[in-house]
C-alpha cells in the first residue's frame, strides 16, 4: 500500500519518507520514486478546486497521460518485464521528476 503524505508535509519531505519506507517495502529506488510522486500529484490533483468542468478533466488527462501504461505497484523483479500495463511494453526508460522510470509505450498490433 502506497504510503500517504502527513498534513503539512511538504513535497521533498514526503517524498523522501517514501521513498524509504517502499524501499523498506521491497521496492527499487526508481520504482518506489515512481509510486512516491505519483501519489503526491494525485494528491495535489485531489486538492484543486476547479469551477470550470472543463480545466478539471484536463488536469485528470494530464496526470493520466504522464504517468500511462507504468504500472505503479508491480514489483519490477526481472529488469523492465512486469513494470507496464497489460497491452504496454517497456522501451528502456525514461526521466519523470527527476527519477528513472521504465518507457512504457502501446503495444502496436
Amino acid at each position: 500500500m502506497p504510503v500517504k503524505p502527513n498534513a503539512g508535509e511538504e513535497k521533498e519531505q514526503f517524498i523522501s519518507r517514501c521513498i524509504s519506507e517502499e524501499i523498506g517495502a521491497g521496492y527499487e529506488n526508481t520504482q518506489a520514486a515512481a509510486i512516491c510522486y505519483s501519489v503526491w500529484d494525485r494528491r495535489e490533483l485531489s486538492k484543486q478546486k476547479f469551477g470550470d468542468p472543463q480545466r478539471r478533466v484536463a488536469a485528470k488527462l494530464n496526470y493520466d497521460k504522464k504517468y500511462e501504461g507504468i504500472n505503479l505497484t508491480a514489483l519490477a523483479e526481472d529488469g523492465l518485464e512486469g513494470a507496464c500495463w497489460p497491452g504496454y511494453e517497456a522501451i528502456g526508460t525514461k526521466t519523470m521528476d527527476g527519477r528513472e522510470v521504465p518507457n512504457c509505450v502501446p503495444i502496436k498490433e
